[in-house]
């Protein structure tokens, strides 16, 4: 057997063919995330032969995740294992041909150009908005190919940024919107079924840019499985777009970087964001009260979560009582203040 003859089934679909797979295993591709979006690319995207895969993610299964994550399982969450680390194992057992790389650790502006260095397209699987800016900029400026894509309850959005071609992240949502002010996972819920889907979109669409397929798909999709409906909403490159208008790249130029410390005889961490953020705590409150025990005095909002206690400042800084892990505790401020 030649190192093609696995893929038979793909290279037999024309648009593909044997030098389209060829492509595939020459290429490079950074997952950014590993969670119920970035489970199901990797997989198809290891099953399919995408040559180099490197996993970045900080979190460790736990069992809320596996209704939806579809790499990890019960035995996983109990082992405590970085996903990253689950996932290179039981994806090297998928496909040996395909190199995978894990990478435990959360991406930021001092560590990104040293793991993203000479990739052929970024794929989001993260459900980090900071992130995604980070990763908007990194491409931008280097004119690397990425696919943005997000799932909340039913609902998934998807939509390929091609520096220089399309619009960019920041053409359509110039600024992050303030933590704690979108839905969540968390408050809101989530289907396997949408994330399924939509990772089924950034890989078909990864696969088309990967062999220079003049087929890729532009603008931004959106999908509602529950109502069934399915859009594109076209998408223009904005001439006054701090990224790929002015090349200001201010997340990947940022040098304050969200700040933590345990603290000692506490049993705490303390989380303060990079800059002051003004958060309405009143709705923060609202959401939250969908999921757990919550208090707000008109100063602070304590709200018991997942075990752990969190007192949010209207400033942004909070303090996580229930663990001195503070790759822990910023996992858990992320998931449910959004940043």
């Amino acid at each position: 057997m030649t190192d093609l003859d696995r893929y038979i089934r793909q290279t037999t679909f024309p648009a593909l063919g044997k030098e389209g797979q060829k492509k595939l295993l020459a290429s490079k591709v950074l997952l950014v995330g590993c969670g119920a979006l970035g489970s199901a690319s990797a997989v198809s995207m290891v099953r399919s032969g995408i040559g180099h895969l490197i996993i970045v993610d900080q979190d460790i299964p736990e069992l809320v995740n596996l209704h939806r994550q579809f790499l990890y399982d019960e035995e996983n969450m109990k082992e405590r294992i970085p996903k990253a680390i689950v996932a290179a194992d039981k994806l090297a057992k998928m496909n040996s041909q395909v190199k995978i790389e894990p990478v435990v650790a959360e991406l930021r502006s001092e560590n990104i150009e040293k793991i993203a260095q000479g990739v052929n397209l970024v794929i989001d699987g993260t459900d980090n908005l900071q992130t995604r800016y980070l990763i908007n900029d990194f491409c931008v400026k280097n004119n690397v190919p990425w696919i943005y894509g997000g799932v909340i309850g039913a609902f998934g959005m998807m939509m390929v940024i091609i520096p220089g071609k399309t619009a960019c992240l920041r053409c359509l949502f110039p600024e992050p919107p303030a933590p704690g002010s979108l839905p969540s996972c968390e408050t809101e819920g989530v289907l396997n079924p949408a994330p399924l889907l939509i990772a089924a979109l950034e890989v078909m669409e990864a696969i088309k840019i990967l062999i220079g397929s003049d087929k890729v798909k532009t603008g931004l999709t959106n999908i509602d499985l529950w109502e069934h409906t399915f859009s594109t909403v076209e998408t223009k490159r904005n001439p006054h777009c701090p990224a790929c208008g002015q090349n200001k790249y201010e997340f990947l130029d940022r040098k304050k970087t969200d700040w933590s410390t345990s603290l000692c005889g506490r049993n705490a961490v303390q989380l303060s964001p990079a800059e002051p953020v003004q958060l309405d705590l009143q709705s923060l409150k609202q959401r939250l009260e969908k999921i757990g025990k919550v208090s707000f005095n008109g100063y602070l909002l304590e709200a018991d979560l997942e075990g752990l206690k969190i007192i949010i400042f209207p400033d942004g800084r909070a303090i996580i009582s229930g663990t001195t892990d503070e790759t822990k505790a910023r996992s858990f401020y992320n998931r449910y203040l959004g940043r």
